[in-house]
């Protein structure tokens, strides 16, 4: 773990999990032109995209947080990150088809990033992902906190143009029964959409994945993500009481304002960019959507960044005994292993922020 100051439908998920069904046939069939400017060459068929989708759905987009037709409680937009970031160490990545092992991610809250870039017709790729679905959807349910990015690419062969295509984003806290989940960034045809562009073509062959994408998609046709408030009915005793800053989405709220009024891209110097935050932040406290108690944890966070400090990176070094910490260094050359450790550069702009490794390491 790394040593960082804290920043601050009914779903499926109440059934048991069943065995992936293996794909009986697959055929395609081809798109009139004029769809996605005709770049749409084939739409799986066969497969039926509800084999593939809804289970996937099912499995990565419900747990509780995307439910298929009422849901357990009304989401409150926007979308907001979870504000456990800074606790979950990293976030680990697992590339494609590959399923993470049951036993080895013990780590709560569990973040986690997942490429399913390759569900393809002729290589095994559809295969492969709904092989590894069963592991991904076993290692978070127990979890009391868990974040999943994901991205999503069907196509018909390695290399051919996307069918369709979205990234995930979405997380749950058992200890307060909040969560929150967004899909963005859709493509058809391997061209940019909307969200209710990619929601007509999969409504045919799957209503309820379609209704999902509404719900949750951003931009055009796009419910534009959503939260759910504490008391949404996914609790668990058992995982404690809520930390005051660590679990508060209305940190993360606080933290998306921040980051809009003070961009760490085009700071000019790291001193101005403090000044913005902490003005940031005390206009956050000002108007009562930030604890005075958690203020010092966003600033902290701002001050151990690369913002402002151009060519900076974020280094994580760990010792003999397996210690990791993180500094900012003013180069990629100044990061440096300690004697008998290790060194890496960071993926993020502040200590504060969970870099990416592979697997469960």
């Amino acid at each position: 773990m790394v040593n960082a100051t804290p920043t601050g439908a009914h779903s499926p998920a109440d059934r048991p999990p069943r065995p992936p069904r293996l794909v009986d046939e697959i055929v395609f069939f081809p798109v009139e032109a004029g769809s996605a400017d005709g770049l749409l060459p084939f739409v799986l068929r066969g497969v039926r995209m509800r084999r593939v989708f809804v289970r996937a759905a099912t499995l990565t987009l419900g747990l509780g947080l995307l439910p298929v037709g009422a849901p357990c409680a009304d989401p409150v937009a926007p979308f907001v990150d979870p504000p456990f970031t800074s606790e979950c160490g990293a976030i680990h990545h697992f590339g494609e088809g590959v399923a993470p092992p049951v036993d080895g991610c013990a780590f709560d809250p569990l973040c986690v990033e997942y490429e399913k870039r390759d569900i393809t017709a002729t290589n095994g790729g559809a295969i492969d992902f709904l092989a590894a679905e069963p592991a991904r959807f076993a290692i978070a349910i127990p979890k009391c906190r868990y974040w999943q990015l994901d991205h999503w690419r069907v196509q018909v062969s390695p290399g051919a143009p996307t069918i369709v295509g979205w990234d995930g984003d979405y997380w749950f806290n058992k200890r307060n029964s909040t969560g929150a989940a967004e899909l963005n960034n859709f493509t058809i045809g391997g061209q940019p959409a909307g969200a209710g562009e990619v929601a007509d073509l999969i409504e045919p062959l799957d209503p309820d994945l379609a209704q999902v994408i509404r719900s949750y998609g951003a931009g055009p046709g796009g419910g534009g993500g959503a939260s759910f408030p504490a008391g949404s009915g996914f609790g668990d005793p058992s995982c404690g009481a809520p930390e005051a800053c660590t679990d508060d989405p209305a940190v993360s709220k606080a933290r998306a304002a921040v980051a809009a009024q003070c961009d760490c891209a085009t700071a000019a110097r790291h001193d101005l960019y403090l000044d913005c935050v902490r003005d940031a932040v005390a206009a956050e406290v000002a108007a009562g959507r930030l604890s005075p108690a958690c203020s010092d944890d966003l600033v902290s966070c701002a001050s151990r960044s690369t913002c402002g400090w151009p060519g900076a990176v974020t280094c994580y070094r760990t010792d003999a005994t397996g210690s990791t910490t993180c500094d900012i260094r003013r180069d990629p050359a100044a990061c440096r292993a300690p004697q008998g450790g290790t060194a890496a550069v960071g993926d993020t702009t502040s200590c504060c922020d969970p870099r990416t490794v592979e697997g469960c390491s």
